[in-house]
């Protein structure tokens, strides 16, 4: 008769979750059924999935099987399964309240896993360490366990283990009592969970969200959390945490001074922990009856309730528990230990018995090195004659065979400086024959004609422009006979460039001034724009003499009246310095031909030296520099030349010519 009421009790509860049980004994008859028809490994897959399934329901059943499996596991060699089977059975114990074992078996999986690189496992077994160690409020080592969990989440993409993660981050900041915190993370897992439809999830997320309001004192909060939260338990059937539910909002409902609903929640907790036969149910059960008495007014009951939960509290001996737990952490720390310290002896002595073969086997070869030296050295001894006689003989056929190729190098050489020479001297001469003879000649036979002006009838007009003609010879022939100097020196090697840092506007100064009366001659506005002091590293005369030559021919093919402007612009690694005409211009084809050495008569008939552009064009290469020509006919020319801002060598100008950023070097 005394378990009457008990049953009866169970009965009344029956409704609540009877119809999840009904689905549970069908799944639980389905494992069954598969774990009696395989075998081998399939068996093994069966019984870990049928421990498992008796978590919640039954943790004693569940220990069972999964040490069942455990024991097959390691019969059959698995490493996958043996981490897992450790992880169900330590699991086991956790639902069955023994954390200690639990633990125990978690710890194992976990070096396990660990060692074998398994990071999934690795993350189930840190996340269940995880609630372990909260249950035993060492909230720090949670803590660890959790991040690592939620690390390994994020790289497989788990949302449902990082829901689990973020729960288990809201339960530690609730332990320190940072509450906004714990909200944080309660709240995010919360909207995984119901993204995902996960039930189990959402209850749990919700027992822990309405337990933290509770702590803080918002109870209305809690009991609102928890109302919530009965509609997914209502699905889950008797577990512990249904039955911690329950308990939790009886006695939320009993600080809330709501008896009648406190008593319903409580009974439905304490039929829970009949069924599981759960002594931390019967131990929260026995503690919140005695409160609800207390408040009731029944003051023997509370007394008869309180000894009740002495019972439990003995039984699960709390002080007990986390001496066992520390010397476990101490015991496993000391075990993993050990092993390291094993697999360092393991592998120094593989080393060492590597090192004792490399040795033998460095010895042998050593051996055979020295017999294969000997007789190497006896055969040596045996050929040396015969190979002395025959290198001699090569030696001295070699060294007549070098001696005549190198005279005949030096023939070539030779016969290349002749006709180099020879062609040289041929053109000077040419040059002086026809240029200048012709040049000095017109001199002399107009002054001989002026000087006996008597045989002339000439007006003052005429004697000017035939002064002017022949002043523009003597010029010309001047001109010529330097160019010709500094082409003969270039062409004989003897004239070198003597590069310093100068200033580029003192060189332009110096010319216009130099050539400013030829241009009045023609009434040509000879000017140059704003030219900002820019040093250049060039030798001075060669530089001057490129400016002189390349100004003197735009005066020439220039018209009366027009106009020739000196330009400077600054790049930088290089200064471009353009002489720009509106003269008579240049066909396409005279502009491919410049340095031909060909003449052209100029637009006051001025004679040109045909000489001048060549030589530009050869100080400018001494000079790291380049000549750059447009043109158009009857529309005028420009040459302009850049030469550089700074010390450079040949390598360097070719590097830095192709990169200069300005406008100007488009055309080069």
């Amino acid at each position: 008769m005394k378990r009457l009421p008990l049953y009866i009790l169970v009965m009344l509860c029956f409704p609540l979750y009877g119809f999840e049980s009904f689905e549970t004994q069908v799944s639980l008859d389905s494992l069954q059924k598969r774990y009696g028809s395989s075998a081998g490994q399939n068996k093994l897959n069966a019984l870990l999935d049928l421990s498992k399934f008796y978590w919640n329901i039954d943790p004693e059943q569940a220990i069972e099987k999964s040490k069942h499996a455990l024991g097959t596991a390691q019969s059959l060699e698995s490493t996958p399964e043996i981490i897992k089977a450790m992880f169900y059975v330590g699991t086991a114990y956790y639902y069955d309240n023994q954390l200690d074992y639990s633990l125990d078996y978690l710890l194992q999986a976990h070096h396990h896993a660990e060692q074998n690189n398994f990071k999934k496992e690795i993350a189930d077994i840190s996340k269940q360490l995880a609630t372990v160690y909260y249950e035993t409020n060492r909230l720090n080592k949670s803590y660890s366990y959790t991040i690592q969990a939620f690390n390994i989440y994020e790289i497989f993409g788990d949302e449902g283990g990082i829901a689990a993660c973020e729960n288990l981050l809201g339960l530690y900041y609730k332990g320190i009592g940072v509450f906004d915190e714990a909200q944080k993370h309660f709240e995010i897992a919360l909207e995984i969970g119901k993204k995902l439809s996960r039930e189990k999830i959402i209850r749990s997320v919700l027992n822990d969200l309405g337990s933290m309001y509770a702590e803080i004192g918002e109870t209305d909060k809690a009991i609102g959390i928890y109302q919530d939260a009965l509609q997914y338990h209502k699905s889950s059937g008797n577990s512990f945490k249904s039955g911690a539910f329950e308990l939790d909002l009886s006695q939320l409902y009993i600080k809330n001074g709501e008896l009648t609903n406190a008593k319903k929640h409580l009974d439905r907790g304490y039929a829970i922990a009949v069924n599981l036969k759960s002594k931390r149910l019967y131990r929260d059960y026995y503690r919140i009856l005695a409160n609800y008495h207390i408040q009731s007014g029944k003051q023997k009951e509370s007394v008869l309730a309180f000894q009740k939960l002495q019972q439990y509290q003995d039984s699960i001996a709390d002080d007990k528990l986390s001496n066992k737990i520390e010397e476990l952490d101490s015991r496993h720390a000391i075990s993993i230990k050990n092993q390291e310290n094993q697999v360092l002896r393991d592998e120094n002595q593989e080393q060492q018995l590597k090192i004792t073969r490399q040795y033998i086997v460095g010895l042998l070869i050593l051996m055979v090195f020295i017999s294969v030296i000997f007789i190497l050295i006896i055969r040596y001894r045996n050929n040396l004659k015969d190979n002395e006689l025959l290198h001699l003989k090569n030696s001295l056929v070699h060294q007549h065979q070098e001696e005549l190729i190198e005279a005949m190098k030096r023939i070539k050489v030779s016969e290349d400086k002749l006709r180099v020479a020879n062609d040289t001297k041929d053109k000077m001469f040419s040059l002086i024959a026809h240029d200048l003879r012709g040049a000095i000649g017109n001199i002399s036979n107009g002054l001989r004609m002026y000087l006996g002006e008597e045989d002339l009838d000439l007006s003052e007009e005429d004697k000017e422009e035939f002064l002017q003609a022949l002043f523009h010879s003597s010029d010309n022939a001047y001109e010529l006979l330097e160019n010709l100097l500094y082409w003969a020196k270039n062409q004989t090697s003897t004239l070198s460039a003597n590069k310093q840092m100068v200033d580029a506007c003192s060189i332009i100064n110096s010319n216009i001034g130099l050539l400013s009366d030829l241009a009045k001659i023609k009434s040509i506005n000879l000017f140059t724009s704003e030219n900002p002091n820019i040093e250049v590293f060039v030798d001075w005369n060669m530089i001057n003499t490129v400016l002189r030559n390349l100004i003197s021919n735009a005066i020439k093919f220039t018209n009366k009246g027009g106009s020739v402007e000196i330009k400077s612009e600054i790049g930088e690694h290089f200064v471009k310095i353009s002489v720009i005409d509106d003269g008579i211009g240049m066909l396409p084809d005279q502009v491919d031909n410049i340095y031909d050495g060909k003449t052209t008569d100029g637009t006051a008939a001025e004679k040109g030296t045909g000489l001048g552009l060549t030589l530009c064009r050869d100080f400018l290469t001494k000079n790291h520099g380049k000549m750059i020509v447009s043109s158009e006919v009857d529309k005028g020319s420009t040459f302009a030349f850049i030469i550089p801002r700074r010390p450079m060598n040949h390598e360097k100008y070719l590097e830095l010519v192709e990169k200069e950023p300005l406008l100007f070097l488009i055309n080069s």
